[in-house]
């Protein structure tokens, strides 16, 4: 069978295959697989979409971080998060609190999870019993800021202590946690 037959077959039996996982396996075939599934997708029946991506797309739409909406969906806490990731990828015990800040910033979109371990995004998707797709799949809407000026008063200025290479402070280096969320380089 090859992977366009495979793909096809999936979709038809009411999946949502993931077309860029197919062409990945794809190799030198990679364009010839996209072309193909091109044609396909013209052609084809977009397929009912289930209710976990009526939620997150909702969610969505109501400005809220859709993978809030599904952890909630399934009634696990964040703290069951935290523990399933510290678990599963066998981390110290004193990483609890940062592995809390980054799930935190990773399911309301502070960080971006397309850069995320595969590993991490996997077994996310597998506690939360979605695609991962689904995990990565949404980005936070843009926040429209007006711009802000400040001017400071020239007789404060004086009071105010004057910036100094003294105070700069090195970046820690990335640990594991880091870099499970933030990717290869840890930042």
């Amino acid at each position: 069978m090859t992977l366009f037959e495979e793909y096809v077959g999936r979709y038809a039996a009411g999946e949502r295959p993931d077309l860029r996982a197919y062409l990945d396996r794809a190799g030198d075939d990679r364009d010839e697989l996209a072309r193909l599934a091109s044609g396909f997708l013209q052609w084809a029946d977009a397929p009912e979409p289930d209710e976990d991506a009526v939620a997150i797309m909702q969610a969505w739409i109501d400005g809220e971080a859709p993978l809030v909406a599904l952890r909630v969906r399934r009634g696990i806490r964040r703290e069951q998060v935290v523990a399933w990731v510290m678990e599963r990828f066998g981390l110290a015990a004193d990483a609890r609190e940062k592995v809390a800040l980054r799930y935190h910033e990773l399911e309301t979109g502070q960080l971006d999870a397309r850069r995320a371990d595969p590993a991490l995004l996997e077994s996310l998707a597998e506690l939360l019993r979605a695609r991962v797709a689904d995990v990565i799949g949404w980005r936070p809407r843009p926040i429209a800021a007006e711009a802000a000026y400040f001017r400071a008063d020239t007789e404060l200025a004086q009071f105010m202590p004057a910036p100094s290479e003294a105070a700069a402070v090195e970046p820690a280096q990335p640990d594991e946690v880091d870099r499970l969320f933030l990717g290869q380089s840890g930042r």
